[in-house]
């Protein structure tokens, strides 16, 4: 039986930051939309503070979006992008998949680099 404390806070994986960096808002701009800290939006996006129901509601709202767009659904992908990925990488030869996964490896930390060098620098 599911009751209203069971509810009251999810433990899960969310999208919070993805969905802020791709309306183009900083941490800062998000934190002044919900009217909250800075601090207190990063650690709701990286898991450090329980993700309530109200706070998930407030922020969805702050995003113009739906509070599901930004959770993320175990061992499922969130979006039609992700399947078609997924279902294009099944296409290739194991050759083909690894040379993939090289360049996919690499994007994905010139990317790291880059939000290093724009939030540090």
């Amino acid at each position: 039986m599911v009751n209203n404390k069971s509810l009251e806070y999810m433990i899960v994986e969310n999208r919070i930051k993805k969905k802020r960096k791709a309306r183009g808002l900083t941490l800062k701009q998000l934190a002044e939309i919900v009217g909250v800290s800075n601090q207190q939006i990063s650690h709701l996006e990286n898991g450090r503070r329980r993700l309530s129901v109200e706070w998930l509601l407030r922020i969805a709202e702050a995003l113009e979006c739906q509070p599901s767009d930004l959770l993320v659904e175990p061992g499922k992908p969130h979006d039609a992008r992700e399947r078609a990925i997924i279902e294009l990488f099944r296409e290739l030869s194991e050759e083909q998949q690894e040379a993939f996964m090289q360049a996919v490896t690499a994007l994905a930390k010139l990317a790291r680099l880059r939000d290093e060098v724009v939030v540090g620098g």
